[in-house]
């Protein structure tokens, strides 16, 4: 005769692993009162390091006032449908003062780094968790600063890097999250380079590339291992104007010039710094169907209201509005493979908000 479970058996350690790995961040956080093993399983770093890493969505947040709004979806919901909805969640968060945040990069493994324009304050952002880490103030001479969050892949940890704009660099402030530092250290390099206010930042397998001038004031890429934190400087393609934009495409890094945004190049050797360009246009008529008339003026000027923001795991090309209101309350996913289009729109009010977004940002249970 086949013995029942009783009462007091329980899953094996491993299938209950399995089971939260494909959890929402939120529901694990609130499984850790389970148990002492739930909590155990779900505390361990390698459960941490592993956790959301195969389930990248497309994240969109903007901080106004003491509240942060987020909307996201996941990719394969993307994938499975043509237009889809989504709604914008507020959550009541304590950012300090009421001034403007800047945002210099994309998420990097679940975390989101800003700068307070004013007080030139760092802060390090979770939004699955909604847990805000205000880092110290960098000791800078400069009014305003950049900051770009990079992730060690080897020994799984993030670090901030700090750096002044408008002032030759051949300094920077490196702090790392969760080793018990309490100041900012200082990493030399011997590459003098400056910032502007344009700066943008990717970070691709452990590697963090932002745009700056040399002293010749000719437009450069930097990048900095996280692990052994040593700079380099990658030269541009010649057609590369003042507007350019860092993205990552199929984890390469990629680089759309502002001025002419159907060109798409790929740094293919970094040693020999050499690129590789691909062309696309999208097909407005594709996704402009089904409009209210109010959208289809406001798309009217689609190149100066639109601006590309990033590509996601699947290649797919992602256009924002530059301000979110009842006339633009949808991004646009342009595949150029399939040459298609879809669109993800959000439902409820929404006020004007200047809306960042993340497109592969994967959920974190890492504590702040």
């Amino acid at each position: 005769m086949e013995e029942q479970p009783t009462s007091g058996s329980s899953f094996p350690s491993d299938l209950t692993t399995e089971i939260l790995l494909r959890l929402p961040a939120k529901s694990v956080g609130r499984f850790r009162c389970v148990s002492k093993l739930w909590l155990s399983i779900s505390t361990d770093q390698y459960f941490i390091k592993s956790f959301g890493a195969t389930r990248p969505s497309v994240l969109l947040c903007s901080i106004n006032s003491h509240n942060l709004f987020v909307a996201s979806t996941s990719h394969q919901s993307l994938i499975r449908s043509y237009s889809i909805s989504q709604p914008i969640h507020r959550y009541p968060m304590k950012f300090p003062g009421e001034h403007c945040y800047f945002f210099d990069m994309d998420s990097v493994h679940g975390l989101i780094c800003i700068i307070d324009a004013k007080s030139k304050m760092p802060l390090v952002l979770n939004p699955s968790m909604n847990q805000l880490l205000l880092l110290p103030k960098p000791n800078m001479s400069s009014r305003h600063a950049h900051v770009f969050l990079g992730y060690d892949l080897i020994e799984g940890k993030h670090k901030v890097m700090c750096l002044p704009n408008k002032k030759t660099c051949y300094v920077c402030r490196i702090f790392t999250l969760g080793s018990g530092q309490e100041s900012w250290r200082t990493v030399r390099t011997k590459l003098k380079h400056s910032l502007r206010g344009d700066a943008s930042g990717q970070c691709i397998n452990g590697v963090i590339y932002y745009l700056a001038y040399n002293p010749n004031y000719d437009r450069v890429i930097m990048s900095f291992d996280v692990r052994s934190e040593i700079f380099r400087m990658l030269e541009l393609p010649s057609s590369i104007h003042y507007r350019g934009v860092l993205i990552s495409y199929e984890g390469r890094l990629g680089c759309i010039d502002g001025d002419n945004n159907t060109r798409l190049w790929i740094l293919e050797d970094a040693d020999k710094h050499k690129w590789l360009f691909q062309d696309f246009r999208v097909p407005l008529h594709m996704w402009t169907l089904n409009l209210s008339s109010e959208e289809n003026n406001y798309f009217q000027d689609f190149y100066n209201r639109f601006e590309l923001k990033g590509c996601t795991h699947a290649g797919e090309f992602i256009y924002v509005p530059s301000w979110f209101h009842k006339s633009a309350s949808f991004i646009v996913f342009y595949d150029p493979v399939r040459n298609s289009c879809r669109r993800l729109k959000f439902k409820g009010s929404v006020d004007e908000l200047n809306m960042h977004v993340f497109p592969n940002h994967i959920e974190t249970l890492m504590s702040l």
